[in-house]
């Protein structure tokens, strides 16, 4: 119930009439009350859910760019006032307990909602039709994605363009709730509008001193039994590529980096040969690359369900046009 001098007015005047409150009316009023006493606060959400993906409080802390201290502090803080321990800790990590589990889920759907907010209401403090919310996949976005949106932003330079990096899972959610207007993923999949925006070839990169770098192009068969790796962003259709080439399995046995850069530079200290797509292979010392046979990635223009804004079409256009 309001306390203010007005609500007290409101209330004298009007005591004749029955006021029914409804249990909607009640839950209501106690929203955000528990968080509340327990003293949450979004740093707490934001740290708990860091170390349940990253594994660590030493890892999460690097991936939020604070002390590791600050955030074991903070989670052992919120831990002492809910009661119950969120994480198991171990000499190589932490885990969530049961309660922890509970606790993520709820916190990834209220960190997740929040965003959401902030940005919409972001989108709406600017003209709203000049920013343009585009999802690429970590790791990748050099080559035909750059001169895509060098050649919008030359013909518009008006438009604001917010990129979105992450993988292909998270970057489809973000589709299908309307929080990016679209996004280049891997060709294939359902459910949302997709358009063809480009294919690229395969390239392997090996150790300019290997047997395999004399070749000018590279059969598959001649890698049965070599290790491979892959940038994580390209890893599910590098595998399947390889479970048809090499036979079903061989997809499972390709290790992963997070980058295609980081694939060159393990290639580099011959710790395997890589598989990375054309426009993101890296520069790196010793490394050179060889097409794969008969070996292509095709990407779509993914559309999120969003209202459609005419720089989406434009963007379109371009891609129509071999930009």
């Amino acid at each position: 119930m309001a306390r203010s001098d007005t609500g007290a007015v409101a209330l004298t005047v009007m005591a004749f009439r029955p006021v029914r409150v409804t249990q909607s009316d009640m839950a209501d009023s106690e929203t955000g009350r528990a968080s509340a006493r327990a003293g949450l606060g979004l740093h707490h959400l934001r740290y708990v859910l860091a170390a349940a993906e990253q594994g660590g409080f030493r890892r999460a802390a690097r991936r939020l760019g604070v002390q590791q201290s600050a955030v074991s502090r903070r989670i052992q803080e919120l831990e002492v006032r809910l009661g119950a321990p969120i994480f198991e800790r171990g000499p190589h990590g932490v885990r969530l307990t049961g309660v922890g589990e509970d606790f993520v889920r709820g916190a990834q759907g209220a960190v997740a909602g929040l965003d959401e907010v902030v940005l919409r209401a972001g989108d709406a403090a600017r003209d709203d039709r000049l920013v343009l919310r585009i999802g690429l996949l970590a790791g990748l976005g050099g080559g035909k994605p750059q001169d895509l949106l060098g050649a919008l932003v030359a013909n518009e330079p008006d438009v604001l363009i917010d990129l979105v990096e992450a993988d292909a899972e998270p970057l489809g959610l973000d589709l299908a709730r309307g929080r990016l207007d679209l996004a280049f993923l891997s060709s294939g999949g359902g459910g949302l509008v997709r358009a063809p925006a480009w294919r690229e070839r395969l390239l392997l990169a090996a150790p300019a001193d290997a047997a395999i770098a004399a070749e000018m192009a590279v059969s598959w068969s001649v890698l049965k039994g070599a290790r491979l790796l892959t940038a994580a962003a390209i890893f599910d259709d590098v595998a399947a590529l390889a479970d048809r080439r090499l036979g079903r399995g061989a997809g499972r046995a390709i290790a992963v980096a997070p980058t295609p850069a980081s694939v060159a530079r393990r290639v580099a200290l011959r710790q395997g040969l890589g598989v990375v797509n054309e426009s993101d292979a890296a520069r790196v010392t010793g490394v050179v690359y060889r097409p794969l046979v008969r070996s292509f990635l095709a990407f779509d223009a993914v559309l999120g369900r969003r209202p459609r804004k005419p720089v989406v079409d434009r963007l379109l256009s371009l891609l129509a046009a071999g930009v």
